[in-house]
């Protein structure tokens, strides 16, 4: 409200000044000099009206058709545009990275692993397999791993062994049996889903092909994750299970063996499992 009666103020001092200067235009006597009188006025008008204009120029805003210039635009998109914390390829690996460490860690608390190539996202959208090096998995040290077209993590344990002796060489997934340095214990937790899949079954699918072949129809699985048959009423140890899950979690693996198509029980401390 006072802008408004302060802008009407200066058009009337406007209005009056420019009255006077053409009063004293017309009215100048002959033998003064018009041109200079009217150059006066001419001034004293044009100085008026800047004086009303100045106050309203950081009010007035840019033509519409300056606005859509190549600079306006560009200096727009320039204040509208943040740089993304992550591109999208860089955030599917790292997602596809934790997916992997979180399923090879529900078997081995300890491993972790590393690409054996740089890999794109293409690879991973395309469903190729792509082949990771693992570290403290046991008698594993390589993986496969791969997406399906639903986007569900296929990994595939495997071992690979380079049969070119290099003196002095020691395997850390391997300790020596025995050795103080790398004292057995226990993980911390276990999927008996995951242990499963990439310990349990390839021994057992192995293990069971072999004994079934020489007419035997069932095994035992102690604490220890040692298996074992009985040859004339004498344990005889097959293999053992590396990380096989504590009694906590039997009854998780009963269902899994018998979802397998294999017949668990509980007797005493140890597992039996049992084929047709």
């Amino acid at each position: 409200m006072k802008t408004r009666k302060t802008e009407h103020n200066r058009i009337k001092i406007i209005r009056a000044a420019a009255l006077i200067l053409f009063l004293a235009l017309l009215f100048t006597p002959e033998q003064m000099n018009r041109t200079v009188i009217a150059g006066i006025a001419i001034a004293g008008i044009t100085g008026s009206l800047l004086f009303l204009l100045i106050p309203m120029l950081p009010r007035i805003s840019v033509p519409s058709f300056f606005k859509n210039t190549p600079f306006h635009r560009q200096k727009r998109r320039k204040s509208r545009q943040k740089s993304p914390v992550f591109d999208m390829e860089t955030l599917l690996i790292r997602q596809v990275g934790y997916q992997i460490t979180d399923k090879i860690k529900a078997a081995f608390p300890d491993a972790s692993w590393e690409y054996t190539l740089p890999i794109k996202a293409e690879s991973l959208l395309n469903c190729e397999i792509i082949r990771i090096r693992t570290f403290h998995t046991g008698d594993y040290n390589f993986a496969d791993i791969s997406l399906d077209r639903y986007g569900h993590l296929k990994l595939f344990m495997m071992t690979i062994t380079d049969f070119t002796p290099v003196p002095g060489r020691k395997n850390p997934d391997n300790p020596t049996p025995g050795n103080p340095e790398n004292p057995a214990e226990p993980p911390v937790h276990v999927d008996p889903e995951s242990w499963y899949s990439l310990i349990g079954k390839p021994l057992l699918t192995e293990l069971i092909g072999d004994l079934q072949a020489r007419g035997h129809r069932k095994l035992f699985i102690n604490e220890a994750g040692e298996i074992f048959i009985y040859a004339n009423n004498t344990p005889e140890i097959k293999d053992t299970f590396q990380h096989f899950p504590p009694r906590d979690y039997w009854a998780a693996l009963m269902d899994i063996f018998t979802r397998d198509e294999l017949k668990a029980v509980e007797t005493n401390d140890t597992l039996e499992l049992s084929w047709a």
